[in-house]
């Protein structure tokens, strides 16, 4: 017998889009588990793709600004580019710790390798959003995921 990982639904699958885990996280930022403390939302950064926004939240306990840049599906290397010219931006703007943070509901290995390489120019942090539907309600959560080392093998995206 052959057995093989259930398939996680997607927000699109749910019948959910942008707009919805935007609303989500202006509500409660604290479901991308960014930090231990309870980070505030300071506004949405709109994106000309269908699938695409930006948040920018920031942790009043230290301090610490996040760049958030979401993407339904699977993260790409064009969403971490977006997500370090919004930080050079921001940065440059408020000249304070800022973080940046690439969410989507799959992190491809290559995505992951570009993020890590990144590093050296800004902090980086990789999130997967998961979505759960229970009746009538939906949950979804970050996860994160971590970077690889410089001597991992670099697989290829999706």
């Amino acid at each position: 017998m052959s057995t093989t990982q259930p398939r996680r639904p997607t927000l699109k699958d749910l019948g959910l889009d942008t707009a919805w885990l935007a609303a989500r996280i202006e509500e409660s930022p604290i479901l991308l588990d960014l930090t231990d403390g309870m980070p505030k939302f300071e506004r949405t950064v709109p994106r000309t793709g269908l699938d695409q926004f930006a948040v920018l939240l920031f942790d009043p306990a230290d301090g610490t600004r996040f760049i958030v840049e979401v993407q339904l599906g699977a993260a790409d290397t064009d969403q971490l580019t977006r997500a370090l010219a919004l930080w050079e931006a921001e940065h440059t703007r408020l000249p304070v710790a800022h973080r940046v943070v690439v969410a989507a509901e799959h992190i491809p290995a290559d995505v992951a390798h570009a993020a890590a390489l990144a590093q050296a120019t800004a902090p980086v942090g990789l999130l997967e959003l998961h979505a759960e539907k229970t009746g009538n309600i939906v949950t979804v959560h970050g996860e994160p995921v971590p970077l690889p080392g410089p001597d991992d093998p670099i697989a290829p995206g999706p």
